[in-house]
């Protein structure tokens, strides 16, 4: 028979920083539900019981967004000139609470629920350290996933200052009690895009990226009795985009809250089929006003799902529909043309922040 619990810890992410092969900060990125992923793990914190929840940030890191409702944010922050990662940040709560037993967490497990929490809460036992959940693959110690006793302090500071062990291994030598996980790939991290788009079941576009198009300001958009404006459109190669603003330069960019077309996606083959229909071989791109020109992929099975494209995640929104702008750009009758089965684009969202590379332009 399970002992109640008597306390509860104080919980803690481990919002860690930029990630090189991530790209951007970990703590940023948008979760399939929306969140990011330290508001994200915050919350879960909080579901399970800890009434109290600390950020845990480099020394110089930005508090990540997701936080703006948050009347007092409590955050610890890693001591001047250290680099120590997780063991670090541990440390620095513990000094900043020294009173308190921790329940840790990495933001970076997009699978890990709340009864994950609890089952290692209600599993603590009053001689137990430390308590961690076994790892399914190699069978040690996740140490980001786990329950720290304040008593341990002292041993966790002369890691810090002598051995220089990671937290695993010191784990190990004192032996921590490990539990199996109740949740198959519960504690599965994202560490690179490729295991970002598996652990969420995100699709990884294959399409070829063969124009990049921004523009400062709108030409069409509400000149209905003034015609269009003439700006020219402009041709990149690298574009920045960013989670839930979208590209850099761009008329869209930051334009307003979850707006559905932070960029826009149009088909090479639709560029094709105009050019060949109207008899025009050299209609530019540039008259459709679409952000991103792709080969290779149908639109149309994108709107509600999220996929994952040269490393950066996007969700589609809505059909981009052709406007009878289109037979003044191209030629009478370009409108009824491209209307249907997403010919004239595809709007999405933009979840993760990264550069985006036309097919030229991409490094060998």
């Amino acid at each position: 028979m399970e002992t109640p619990r008597t306390s509860l810890p104080a919980g803690l992410v481990l919002a860690g920083g930029h990630s090189v092969r991530m790209g951007q900060d970990k703590a940023a990125m948008l979760h399939p539900d929306g969140r990011p992923l330290a508001r994200r793990a915050w919350d879960l914190l909080h579901a399970a019981g800890c009434e109290m929840v600390v950020l845990s940030l480099r020394e110089d890191q930005a508090i990540p967004p997701g936080f703006e409702d948050i009347t007092y944010l409590r955050v610890v922050r890693d001591p001047a000139g250290k680099r120590g990662g997780p063991l670090t940040g541990i440390v620095a709560a513990m000094q900043a609470h020294p009173a308190v037993d921790w329940l840790v967490i990495a933001c970076d497990m997009p699978l890990l629920e709340v009864g994950t929490l609890t089952f290692l809460l209600d599993s603590v036992r009053p001689e137990d350290g430390f308590l961690a959940y076994q790892n399914d693959l190699s069978g040690e110690p996740e140490p980001l996933c786990a329950f720290y006793r304040s008593a341990v302090r002292e041993l966790l500071e002369n890691e810090i200052t002598g051995h220089g062990r990671s937290l695993r291994t010191m784990l190990l030598e004192h032996h921590c009690r490990l539990l199996s996980v109740p949740s198959k790939g519960a504690l599965d991290n994202t560490n690179t895009p490729r295991q970002w788009a598996a652990a969420t079941a995100i699709s990884e576009w294959q399409a070829e990226l063969l124009e990049i198009w921004i523009s400062p300001e709108n030409i069409y958009r509400g000149r209905h009795e003034q015609g269009s404006l003439q700006r020219p459109a402009e041709c990149v190669a690298t574009i920045e985009c960013v989670a839930g603003q979208g590209l850099r330069g761009d008329r869209y960019y930051g334009y307003k809250e979850n707006f559905k077309g932070q960029v826009t996606f149009l088909a090479a083959e639709t560029l094709d089929a105009l050019r060949t229909h109207f008899g025009l071989p050299h209609l530019s791109a540039a008259v459709m006003r679409r952000n991103l020109i792709v080969r290779h992929v149908d639109l149309s099975e994108w709107v509600g799902r999220k996929f994952l494209y040269q490393g950066i995640t996007f969700e589609g929104s809505e059909e981009c529909k052709p406007c009878y702008w289109m037979d003044q750009a191209i030629a009478p009758g370009a409108e009824d043309f491209l209307k249907g089965n997403f010919q004239g684009g595809l709007r999405a969202r933009i979840l993760s922040s990264g550069t985006l590379r036309v097919a030229s332009a991409q490094p060998v």
